[in-house]
């Protein structure tokens, strides 16, 4: 049990399909203990039911573009769970419209809008938690198929 005693934050779960499932699954398996975010109420819907699979009644509104978010989710956490060993951004999104024509047809607006949540979100959310991440705590990105296909 390699994640015995290890806590950490899972963010972008969207079903017991999501590569983000799959990776807090093989956390929980090893012992790790697990706090979930969602990001709106259809979304909970579906987060809530995973994260009691997995033992866990720590579940967070958190919108990685949303500044009061960011802001409170190291306070809401800390005062559950304390320090966290780790952190999973599975985040990804772009406009439909970005995904429906050639890339080089996207506009800067839609552009934008994937950068910051899919990219920028990291930093952000790296910086929001970093104060409750303890001593050699690791975070884990990824990346989707999308960026492969579109670029």
């Amino acid at each position: 049990m390699i994640m015995k005693g290890k806590k950490g934050l899972i963010v972008g779960v969207a079903n017991n399909k999501s590569i983000a499932y799959g990776i807090a699954k093989a956390c929980f398996d090893q012992g790790a203990q697990l706090a979930f975010t969602f990001l709106n109420d259809a979304l909970k819907k579906r987060v809530e039911p995973i994260a009691q699979e997995f033992n866990s009644n720590f579940v967070y509104e958190l919108d990685v573009n949303n500044n009061e978010h960011l802001d409170s989710i190291a306070e809401k956490i800390k005062k559950d769970l304390g320090e966290i060993d780790f952190v999973v951004h599975a985040v990804a999104f772009a406009p439909k419209e970005a995904l429906e024509n050639s890339f080089l047809e996207t506009s800067k607006e839609a552009f934008d809008i994937a950068m910051q949540t899919s990219v920028y979100s990291l930093l952000s959310l790296t910086r929001a938690v970093l104060p409750i991440l303890k001593d050699k705590g690791s975070i884990l990105t990824l990346s989707y198929l999308g960026g492969v296909k579109y670029v």
